[in-house]
């Protein structure tokens, strides 16, 4: 990830805590008129730092990309600001500039608590809660995982550990790893690893263990994926973000997977759960943006299933999400073979896969949100489906 911590220091103000956008040598900007700050970075990020006054050279070069600057910068408090200066800090920092331009249209500006608080818990791993109140009759649960790239098993492994959970892995591959599967059935006896050749991402996949009855025994799915966006650059930056955050939002901790839990008990009509941020359409992503060049397939889907096309889009952006199994029958029906799907040419838009992930929202009638830990949900009136 390409932040640092900061620790900010103030005579007579609480410590402050901040991350930073970085690249290999990264200049920044300080504004503040209060002398006896003291800023910390962590030893082992930093390797050199240097202060100094700003001169008569730097304003052209300041003034000139004013704006470009500005949307990066980071208050410190008491009127104090940091501006880092990507956009003159080489070929790496103007890469940087667009990964973060690109992350601010997601709601995850520089400042914003959604990137900072990610960023939190990135570093410094959930806060440990108590456990919340066990439900009336505990429900089977299936977790669904797809994983193209195994370096992520770890990830996943600690938060699914973390989760203090009974339940079953589904775990799916587009290529046999014998060490990853050594690993993962050393730490999750009985899961089922099943590799499916590389056609509709994580979302093909998931279909298949849907056809063959897979999900058939549980009361609830927990479907996560090892998304990735692209190995370098601004799309892998914000791939980055987009599954930790969904990941801490659905199985970050026993307490948040407990009040997810409690939600569906507390709330039978409620048949899906996902990330907040990634709820669309949002303030950020309007209804065209959300659909994207997906439109005409998604309701071409949704009339096959027998929902009219007049049905509201709405579904979780990256199908990260928790789903009652019945809420899926009507996906099921559809029988899709791995075939359907495309083959895998890097496609950002328009496939199959992208319909489907609007899709799965839409069948629901009933979405809930969570976010930081904290449930909320949202009823709408819904389509029958046939």
């Amino acid at each position: 990830m390409p932040f640092v911590r900061l620790d900010v220091r103030r005579p007579g103000h609480a410590d402050r805590i901040v991350y930073v956008p970085v690249t290999t040598r990264t200049s920044y900007l300080l504004k503040s008129s209060e002398g006896g700050m003291v800023l910390r970075f962590d030893r082992g990020d930093v390797v050199a730092a240097r202060v100094r006054p700003l001169n008569i050279g730097d304003v052209g070069a300041l003034l000139s990309r004013r704006r470009r600057h500005k949307r990066f910068q980071l208050p410190l408090g008491r009127g104090a600001v940091l501006q880092p200066l990507l956009h003159i800090s080489g070929p790496e920092g103007r890469e940087l500039a667009r990964a973060l331009g690109s992350l601010a249209g997601w709601g995850f500006g520089t400042a914003s608590d959604n990137l900072q608080k990610t960023l939190s818990r990135h570093f410094n791993g959930p806060q440990a809660e108590a456990p919340e109140r066990l439900p009336t009759v505990e429900p089977k649960i299936a977790v669904a995982l797809h994983l193209h790239y195994p370096d992520l098993w770890p990830e996943f492994e600690a938060l699914l550990e973390a989760t203090g959970r009974q339940f079953q892995l589904f775990l799916t591959l587009t290529r046999p790893d014998a060490a990853l599967a050594q690993r993962v059935q050393a730490r999750f006896p009985g899961a089922e690893i099943t590799v499916y050749e590389n056609r509709g991402r994580d979302v093909g996949p998931f279909i298949q263990l849907l056809r063959e009855g897979k999900f058939d025994p549980f009361d609830l799915i927990c479907k996560l994926h090892g998304k990735k966006s692209g190995q370098s650059g601004p799309r892998m930056v914000l791939g980055e973000i987009w599954r930790q955050v969904s990941a801490f939002d659905l199985i970050g901790s026993r307490g948040v997977v407990d009040r997810i839990i409690a939600n569906f008990e507390r709330s039978p009509d409620t048949q899906m759960i996902g990330s907040r941020r990634f709820r669309l359409p949002n303030e950020w992503k309007g209804e065209k943006s959300a659909w994207g060049e997906n439109r005409a397939m998604a309701l071409n889907l949704l009339e096959t299933m027998g929902m009219p096309s007049s049905s509201r889009l709405d579904f979780f952006a990256g199908t990260m999400f928790w789903v009652r199994r019945g809420a899926l029958e009507p996906l099921r029906r559809l029988d899709l073979p791995l075939a359907a799907f495309p083959e895998e040419t890097g496609q950002q838009d328009g496939t199959l896969q992208h319909a489907l992930e609007r899709v799965l929202g839409m069948i629901c009638t009933k979405i809930g949100v969570a976010s930081d830990g904290d449930m909320t949900t949202d009823s709408r009136e819904a389509d029958p489906i046939g």
